[in-house]
């Protein structure tokens, strides 16, 4: 059952961090399904436990992720229960029941949810994730040292993933310090997650696109290069679409803080407006507040 297992837990978890489209989730549970039957005709009643766990599953995602696209955290929470195995948490149950509890802004009711699913992953890749969103978690926190290290030991874990990188890259610049690692780290997610292959277009774009507005804000924050800046940030709002609220409303606070970085004020407002009405119950909404004048 381990393998089976781990091609559950991966789907879901991936699922939530990598954004897939309601299409790939067709095909994810095409493939998934026929696996499963073909396990089924070798493995009698397990077969049949797993495949009914990998539809739940599938279907507890599907609804999480269309309130988490819509910024409704709270529905989104409230899906996500049926990712439980019976009363049983489950991997993707804590990791995904974290990450909408740090879009909720619930920090630290987030951060025991995610240090919960740490130890229920074996895959390296899975756990990357999990290091990831706790980073960030911290990160909001305010607890930078720690945050750091773990985005250190998500790269570890999973070195051509872009965002770890990129998380390392926010750190320094929110607490306006060490800006030249700043832009090279940003730099470096840019690099990697240009090149990065494997997930659906749209995921790797979204990727791609959030590692680019980090890296206007190292750029704004180092050389004050506005025509770069200009560049970055429009590449970014290309690549991530309008579709998924919490992600644009990110672009828009990381995009507002590289016009602030430049002194162009208007536009920095501007955006984290736009970051406020976009997703108001979002984390990047409480951010942009916390800037805006």
């Amino acid at each position: 059952m381990a393998s089976w297992d781990f091609a559950i837990k991966t789907l879901a978890i991936q699922y939530i961090v990598a954004n897939e489209d309601s299409n790939m989730h067709g095909n994810l549970l095409v493939w998934l399904g026929l696996l499963l039957l073909v396990y089924f005709l070798f493995g009698g009643q397990k077969g049949v436990v797993a495949l009914i766990r990998a539809v739940r599953t599938s279907n507890a995602m599907e609804a999480v992720m269309a309130a988490y696209r819509a910024g409704d955290y709270e529905t989104a929470l409230e899906k996500a229960e049926r990712l439980k195995d019976r009363a049983k948490k489950t991997a993707e149950y804590c990791c995904i029941r974290g990450e909408m509890l740090h879009h909720a802004g619930k920090l630290d009711e987030a951060e025991a949810s995610l240090r919960e699913a740490l130890p229920l992953h074996d895959n390296s890749r899975e756990k990357a994730l999990v290091y990831d969103m706790l980073a960030s978690v911290l990160m909001d926190q305010e607890r930078y040292t720690e945050a750091i290290a773990f985005y250190e030991t998500a790269g570890t874990a999973w070195p051509d993933r872009g965002s770890n990188q990129k998380g390392i890259a926010e750190a320094w610049l929110r607490q306006g310090r060490e800006l030249k690692e700043a832009v090279d780290c940003a730099g470096q997610a840019v690099e990697i997650d240009r090149c990065a292959s494997g997930m659906p277009k749209e995921a790797l774009d979204t990727r791609l696109g959030e590692d680019l507005a980090v890296l206007a804000w190292a750029v704004a924050a180092n050389s004050g290069n506005v025509g770069e800046v200009d560049k970055l940030v429009t590449e970014a709002f290309q690549l991530c679409g309008t579709r998924t609220k919490p992600i644009l409303s990110q672009i828009h606070y990381h995009a507002g803080q590289a016009y602030e970085a430049l002194n162009i004020p208007e536009k920095a407002q501007d955006h984290f407006r736009h970051a406020r009405e976009i997703d108001p119950k979002g984390i990047f909404a409480r951010l942009s507040s916390k800037v805006a004048r």
